[in-house]
């Protein structure tokens, strides 16, 4: 690691925590230079945004990729100079296609005849988790209607084959399916429109998730709120149009819009909920 690479590492890294995760990330994006493709495990919204603000500034190539464009969960991809194509569209398309792309698709169903209550997705990563597999080999859970499909790599799929068979008491079956069977359920979302006294962290996390402005101030400092999917602990900061803001155990909301003043000088605002 050069010491432009040590300098963007200290830039980007909050905590102990961070510094391990982007000096991995660096270790692969090496690897890359010397003529390796080179994937991660699973990052989460957190470690993928400090991760691309790092490659960025040093100016890596690297892909990320989780199943369909809106995935949560990603994989980093590292690609050699002589591997890449015109576009990232093409480079990517070529990686997914190689036989050793390290991402697979496992579909989980209820077994036929059982009486099954509707299972979410707390209930198949509680199910995952009790099986001593580490969350960084698993993306994202895609919940359908009897069945949900889950993103893992591609070594972790015969295990959940051969050992999935329960979630919540429930009886299940799992099996490996091709990654073109990912089918993405419709974003199930709730619109509100509110006003608020300024345009500040805690007053838009109050606002959103229906809470006291002296809670969200609570969650803020105890860093369970995320801005842009960045911990953020200080209740004064802007949140912008379009930003997305979570709040760890309660989901997240969107600022979808915001201007304009009522008669109290309180600003409006659009806020989408996920829920």
């Amino acid at each position: 690691m050069d010491s432009r690479q040590k300098e963007a590492l200290e830039k980007y890294s909050k905590n102990e925590e961070d510094r391990l995760f982007l000096a991995k990330v660096l270790d692969k994006a090496n690897q890359a230079d010397r003529g390796y493709l080179v994937y991660t495990h699973f990052m989460d919204p957190h470690q993928r945004s400090i991760a691309g603000k790092l490659l960025r500034e040093l100016g890596c190539q690297s892909f990320f990729d989780g199943g369909y464009p809106e995935a949560e969960r990603t994989l980093g991809i590292f690609v050699p100079d002589y591997m890449a194509c015109q576009s990232e569209e093409e480079t990517l398309s070529a990686i997914r296609g190689r036989p050793d792309y390290p991402l697979a698709l496992v579909q989980v169903h209820y077994k036929k005849n059982s009486f099954a209550k509707e299972l979410t997705h707390r209930d198949y990563l509680g199910a995952v988790m009790n099986l001593g597999v580490k969350r960084e080999t698993v993306g994202d859970f895609l919940i359908h209607e009897g069945f949900a499909q889950i993103l893992v790599l591609s070594d972790m799929a015969s295990y959940l084959e051969n050992n999935l068979r329960q979630v919540a008491r429930v009886s299940v079956e799992a099996f490996a399916a091709p990654l073109r069977q990912l089918l993405i359920p419709v974003q199930k979302t709730m619109t509100k429109t509110a006003t608020v006294a300024s345009l500040r962290l805690d007053a838009v996390v109050a606002e959103g998730f229906g809470i006291p402005r002296s809670q969200a101030q609570e969650y803020i400092g105890s860093g369970k709120v995320y801005l842009e999917f960045e911990e953020c602990c200080t209740v004064s900061k802007p949140v912008e149009e379009g930003q997305t803001i979570s709040l760890r155990g309660m989901g997240r909301v969107v600022l979808t819009q915001a201007g304009g003043s009522s008669r109290k000088k309180r600003i409006f605002v659009t806020l989408q909920k996920f829920v």
